[in-house]
C-alpha cells in the first residue's frame, strides 16, 4: 500500500512539473537559507566549547575606578599577582595560568629573511593542562617547563620546518634561540584565545614577584567544577578588599569578576569579539525564514488543490476514504520535502564557503560532522512534513464529492481564510526585515562617513615593531623627499582603538588625593599634524618637548589632552596649558588641547584621553600617501626606501581605514545577512502571493466574464481584483512598523553615535512592499482581466 502511494505522489509530482518545481525551488531556497544561517549560529554559540572541560573553564577580568572619575573602567586583563593567588589560596580552583601578549617585534630569522609573526604569547608551565589543546607532538605537562621553550601550532611548525619534525629544533625570535618542545593541532576559529605559538614565560622579569600594580596578563583557570563559579566570585571579592585596602579607604574602586570562558565570545564587553544580540536578530530571522517557507508551500498546495478536484471527487466516490487521501497527500507533501531538503543539504555545502567568506567568518565542516546534526534534519523533515503538509492534506481530504462536483470549492473549504492571513503574516515578517534592513543599511554608511575628528583617509600602516629610533628617523627623513608621501608619524597603539588604561594624579590646583581615570597612548611628535586633529590651545609638540621627554637623567613630559581630559580636570583648554600633572609616573605639563575625537568604536562614547611622546616602543607606523599620485605607485616607492633601510623587511601594510573597519565587522557581518535574507523572504512572500492571487483569480473567473459583459473595463477589473491583496500588505504593514521601530531602537542602543530613526522610511519599507506585491500578482490580474469573457463562462 506504501509502495503505490509512493508511486502516485511520484507521478503526481512529474505530472505536474511547473507546480512542482516552483513548491521545491522555494522550499530548497529556504531551507538552504536556513541551515546556512543555523550554521553560523551554532559557530558562534560553540566557542571554546570543544575543550573537554570547557564548562569548568573560567575567566578573569578587572574592573577599577579613581576617585574623581564618573564611572568603572573594565580590563580584560589582570595583574601578575591574580594567578599565583588562585593557586594557593581558592581550593576551587584546579589549575590557573596566564598569557601575555608578546609585544615586541616577534622577528624570525629563516633563510636570511626576517618575518614577522603576530599572535605569540609567553604563558605559564601549566597552560595546557587548562586549555587542553591536542598535542601532535611533545608532553603538554613538561612542554613549557623550562625558559626559551616554545610550543608551535601545526601550521606554524610546518611554514618554518617543512617536511621535517620541528621538535627539538632551534626558531630564533629577535635574536633568541627558543627550543621547540611541543606542536599542537591549528587551532579552531571559534575561540577568543587565538595564538600561533605559545613562549614559556620562566625567566621573565615580570613574574619574578607578584605584582597587583598593572594588568596585562590574560587570566584563566579550570574550576573544580561548574558550580564553583559563584563561590569564586565571592572569594574575589574579599581578595580585593584584602589587597587594595590602601587604594580602597583613598576612594579608588577595584573588583575582579570570573565568567565562564564560553560565555566571553558573546557576552564580555571587556574581551569577547560577538554579541550576542545579533545572534538573537539572525535566530528570529532564520526562525522567520522557515515559517515563511512553510506557510508559501502550504498556500502553494491550496491553490493547487483546485486543479485536482475532481480527482479528489472521482477518488471519494469510488470509495477512497477520507484517511486515505489524507495519507496520499501528505505523503505527496513528505515527498516533495525530502527531496527539498536533500537539496538543500547539498546546496549547504557547496555555498558554506562562500557564505563564510560573506559573513567573514571560517565556518568549517567538522561542525557537519557530529551524529547531532542528523538527528536533528530527520527531527526537522517530520516536523516540516507535519507542519507545511499538514493542513493542506487535511483541507483537501475534508472536501465533500457534492461540493467538488457543483464547482463551489467555498473559502472555508479550501482554506482560503487561512491562506489571507498567511500571506499577510508573511509581509508583516518581510516588511519588518525591510525596515531593520534600510535602517542597519543607513546606520553602517553613517559609520563610514561620520567625521571622527581625526583624518584616516590615506594612511598607510605598517608594522613598527623592531624599527630601532635612528632607523626610524632615517625612514621618516627619507619619506620627507617623496611627492607622493605629505609625512610620517608613529604610535604604541592604532589611534582608532586606543587601549592603554592610565590614570592622572598630582594635578596642579587639585587636592592631593585628586585622580582619574584616563586612555593614554606614547606617540611620535608629528601624530596630532599627520592625523589633522584640530588644535583648541596651546602649541604642537617641538624637538626640544621630545628631548626633554627622552632625559635620562630628570625627564619631563609635555602632554597632549583633548577637552574632555581638560574639563575633568576642572579647566578650560586656555587654563589647561602649561598646568602640571602626573600620568602613571610620568610628571610634566600640558603642551597642547585638542578637539575630543573617537579612539575606540562608536559603540562607546568619546572619553578622556592623554598623548604624550615616548619613544622606547612603537608598534605602528603611519604613512600619509598623497591623494594625487597613484596609490600603487605611492606604495611602491614606500616599499622600495623600506627595503633600503631594513633588507629583511617583508613590507606588510595595511590602510587604516581597514582597522577602522574592523572595529565594525561583527556589524556588518549581521547588516549583509539581514540585506541578503530579506531579500529571500520577500522573494518567498511573493511567490505565496502569486499563489494566492492564482487562485483567487481562478475562484472567480465567472465573474470577471459577467462583469467584462457588462460593460467593467480591464482597469477597473485589475482595481478590483488587486484591491483584496493590497488591503493585506496595508494590514502587514501597519502591524510591522511598531515592531521595526522597536527593533532598531534597541539595536541602536548599541551605538552611542547614530542616525535617527527617521519616518520617511517606513514609508519607503512600505512602498517597497506595495510595489513588488503590486507587480507580483499584476500578472494574474491583467492576465484574467484581458480574457476573452466566453472563455470565462464557458462551462465543461
Amino acid at each position: 500500500m506504501i509502495k503505490n502511494h509512493i508511486k502516485i505522489a511520484w507521478r503526481n509530482i512529474r505530472k505536474n512539473k511547473g507546480f512542482s518545481l516552483l513548491n521545491m525551488s522555494g522550499l530548497t531556497i529556504g531551507i538552504t537559507c536556513f541551515l546556512l544561517l543555523a550554521t553560523y549560529i551554532y559557530h558562534e554559540v560553540s566557542y571554546e566549547r570543544f575543550f573537554s572541560h570547557a564548562d569548568r573553564l573560567a575567566y578573569f577580568s578587572l574592573s577599577y575606578k579613581s576617585p574623581n572619575s564618573p564611572e568603572l573602567v573594565s580590563s580584560g586583563t589582570t595583574p601578575t599577582g591574580l594567578q599565583p593567588a588562585l593557586q594557593s589560596e581558592f581550593p576551587e580552583v584546579e589549575q590557573a595560568s596566564r598569557l601575555y601578549a608578546y609585544t615586541q617585534a616577534g622577528l624570525i630569522d629563516i633563510n636570511d629573511q626576517s618575518l614577522k609573526e603576530n599572535k605569540l604569547y609567553y604563558a605559564d608551565h601549566n597552560l595546557f593542562e587548562v586549555l587542553d589543546h591536542q598535542f601532535i607532538e611533545g608532553n603538554k605537562k613538561h612542554v613549557l617547563e623550562g625558559p626559551n621553550q616554545i610550543v608551535l601550532t601545526e601550521s606554524l611548525a610546518k611554514k618554518y620546518f617543512p617536511n621535517e619534525s620541528a621538535i627539538n629544533k632551534t626558531l630564533v625570535i629577535d635574536k633568541v634561540n627558543w627550543k621547540v618542545t611541543g606542536i599542537i593541532q591549528d587551532l579552531p576559529s571559534n575561540t577568543q584565545l587565538k595564538f600561533s605559538a605559545i613562549l614559556s614565560n620562566q625567566g621573565l622579569a615580570r613574574y619574578k614577584e607578584s605584582s597587583w600594580t598593572s594588568a596585562n596578563d590574560i587570566t584563566i583557570a579550570l574550576l573544580a567544577n561548574e558550580m564553583s563559579f559563584q563561590s569564586v566570585q565571592l572569594k574575589l571579592d574579599n581578595l580585593v578588599k584584602n589587597k587594595f585596602t590602601d587604594a580602597i579607604k583613598q576612594g579608588y574602586q577595584f573588583g575582579f569578576q570570573v565568567e565562564k570562558l564560553t560565555d566571553i565570545h558573546l557576552h564580555s564587553k571587556t574581551s569577547g569579539t560577538g554579541n550576542i544580540l545579533y545572534i538573537y536578530i539572525l535566530t528570529a530571522l532564520g526562525i522567520a525564514l522557515i515559517v515563511l517557507t512553510c506557510i508559501n508551500f502550504t498556500n502553494l498546495i491550496l491553490a493547487h488543490a483546485i486543479d485536482r478536484k475532481k480527482e479528489i471527487g472521482v477518488k471519494k466516490v469510488l470509495g477512497a476514504g477520507r484517511q486515505n487521501i489524507f495519507f496520499q497527500f501528505l505523503l505527496e507533501c513528505g515527498l516533495m520535502i525530502l527531496i527539498s531538503l536533500l537539496l538543500s543539504i547539498l546546496a549547504t555545502f557547496l555555498l558554506l564557503p562562500v557564505f563564510s567568506h560573506f559573513m567573514g567568518v571560517d565556518i568549517s565542516f567538522p561542525i557537519w560532522h557530529k551524529p547531532i546534526v542528523y538527528l536533528s534534519l530527520l527531527t526537522f523533515f517530520i516536523s516540516l512534513s507535519l507542519l507545511a503538509g499538514g493542513w493542506p492534506a487535511y483541507s483537501i481530504s475534508s472536501l465533500k464529492p457534492i461540493s467538488i462536483f457543483k464547482s463551489k470549492l467555498s473559502e472555508k473549504q479550501t482554506g482560503i481564510s487561512l491562506s489571507k492571513i498567511l500571506i499577510a503574516f508573511q509581509f508583516c515578517i518581510s516588511i519588518f526585515f525591510i525596515i531593520c534592513t534600510l535602517f542597519a543599511s543607513r546606520q553602517m554608511e553613517f559609520i563610514q562617513s561620520k567625521n571622527t575628528g581625526l583624518d584616516r583617509s590615506d594612511v598607510l600602516v605598517i608594522d613598527g615593531r623592531g624599527w630601532k629610533d635612528k632607523e626610524r628617523q632615517l625612514l621618516k627623513d627619507k619619506l620627507s623627499q617623496l611627492n607622493s608621501v605629505k609625512g610620517m608619524t608613529a604610535s604604541y597603539d592604532n589611534p582608532v582603538n586606543i587601549q592603554g588604561g592610565y590614570s592622572i594624579s598630582d594635578v596642579e590646583g587639585q587636592p592631593t588625593d585628586f585622580s582619574i581615570d584616563v586612555t593614554a597612548i606614547p606617540i611620535e611628535k608629528d601624530f596630532v599634524s599627520l592625523f589633522n586633529i584640530k588644535s583648541v590651545a596651546g602649541s604642537p609638540l617641538s624637538d626640544t618637548d621630545i628631548l626633554r621627554a627622552r632625559d635620562t637623567v630628570s625627564p619631563e613630559n609635555s602632554f597632549i589632552i583633548n577637552t574632555l581630559t581638560a574639563s575633568a580636570l576642572g579647566w578650560s583648554p586656555k587654563e589647561a596649558i602649561g598646568k602640571k600633572i602626573n600620568l602613571n609616573g610620568r610628571k610634566g605639563s600640558i603642551k597642547q588641547v585638542v578637539e575630543s575625537f573617537n579612539f575606540t568604536s562608536l559603540h562607546n562614547e568619546i572619553s578622556p584621553v592623554v598623548l604624550f611622546p615616548e619613544y622606547d616602543y612603537f608598534g605602528n607606523i603611519f604613512i600619509k600617501l598623497n591623494a594625487q599620485v597613484p596609490m600603487q605607485d605611492a606604495i611602491n616607492q614606500v616599499k622600495t626606501i623600506v627595503k633600503e633601510i631594513d633588507p629583511k623587511n617583508t613590507y606588510e601594510y595595511h590602510f587604516l581605514n581597514d582597522d577602522y573597519n574592523q572595529l565594525y565587522l561583527q556589524d556588518q557581518q549581521t547588516t549583509k545577512a539581514m540585506q541578503l535574507f530579506s531579500f529571500i523572504t520577500i522573494t518567498i512572500a511573493c511567490m505565496g502571493l502569486f499563489a494566492l492571487s492564482t487562485y483567487t483569480v481562478q475562484q472567480r473567473i465567472k465573474e470577471i466574464g459577467i462583469r467584462k459583459v457588462l460593460g467593467a473595463s480591464v482597469l477597473k477589473i485589475v482595481k478590483l481584483l488587486s484591491f483584496d491583496f493590497l488591503k493585506l500588505v496595508v494590514f502587514a504593514l501597519l502591524i510591522s512598523v511598531p515592531f521595526g521601530w522597536l527593533a532598531m531602537h534597541k539595536w541602536m542602543d548599541n551605538f552611542a553615535y547614530h542616525i535617527e530613526l527617521d519616518w520617511w522610511v517606513f514609508v519607503l519599507a512600505g512602498s517597497v512592499a506595495l510595489t513588488i506585491a503590486l507587480l507580483t500578482i499584476s500578472y494574474q490580474t491583467v492576465r484574467a482581466a484581458i480574457i476573452n469573457p466566453v472563455e470565462c463562462l464557458r462551462d465543461e
